[in-house]
């Protein structure tokens, strides 16, 4: 397999779409729910945009639904999370809470497409450039996704683009744990070496096991990647990927 021929595994959110909004609604329903209250949220018109800055402040670095846990209780205690350190504390202070509250955190999202599937299909703008690609590379066989996203919502939101993924070449949360255990997966599926993947994220976190592992990894920039991944990445000697319109090319 030649350097123009590789197999490009994409990320999902923050790669392929801005799920920024739709995570915003989900998890205030997920705890509303968790702290047994029954407001329910639909759409952005229900969040002040002091809501909306206080959220999009943290998104970058939840790595999995479960995580929303520690991002919604920091809001609503008031508590600052101004670095990674200070986030992976909390994670760890609170991992008792981290997998149920993915359960509900998902059955929040079932609940929100029942009631709306075009409105919330629509919280999901996409990065035109990298749905383009996306479609060259699954003509080519050459398209894979490895996301802690649901695979429900990737095969929702993508065929409204009018593209539709094999199932193999998804590898959803139900599926892994770790984005290196999905490359580890696909390359034993696909029966190519290292050198013959790339895979693209833009939470730095989630590069570093690959990275080390000898996979080729890059760090998109055109979501909303933080200056203090910019800089882990530099630091691990990871490239940034910053045209999102030429992956067709790798």
């Amino acid at each position: 397999m030649n350097k123009n021929r590789k197999i490009v595994v994409f990320d999902f959110d923050g790669v392929v779409c801005d799920s920024t909004d739709e995570c915003m609604v989900t998890s205030w329903n997920a705890w509303e729910k968790w702290n047994e209250r029954d407001a329910f949220r639909t759409n952005l018109r229900e969040f002040n945009e002091k809501d909306r800055l206080s959220f999009r402040k943290v998104r970058p670095r939840v790595r999995g639904a479960g995580e929303y846990y520690i991002l919604r209780r920091a809001l609503s205690e008031g508590l600052r999370i101004d670095n990674q350190e200070e986030y992976d504390q909390l994670e760890e202070k609170w991992k008792d809470k981290i997998e149920p509250f993915k359960v509900v955190f998902f059955k929040a999202r079932e609940k929100l497409r029942e009631i709306d599937l075009e409105g919330w299909i629509g919280l999901h703008p996409v990065f035109d450039g990298v749905i383009e690609s996306m479609k060259t590379l699954n003509r080519q066989s050459r398209l894979y996704i490895a996301t802690l996203k649901d695979a429900e919502s990737v095969k929702l939101i993508l065929g409204k683009q009018g593209l539709k993924i094999a199932d193999e070449n998804l590898l959803d949360q139900s599926k892994i744990k770790t984005k290196l255990q999905a490359l580890d997966i696909f390359r034993k599926r696909i029966g190519c070496d290292k050198v013959d993947m790339i895979f693209i994220d833009d939470n730095v976190t989630h590069l570093l096991e690959p990275n080390n592992a000898g996979y080729s990894v890059f760090l998109t920039t055109w979501g909303y990647t933080m200056n203090e991944y910019l800089h882990i990445a530099k630091t691990e000697n990871i490239p940034i990927m910053d045209k999102y319109n030429k992956l067709e090319n790798y």
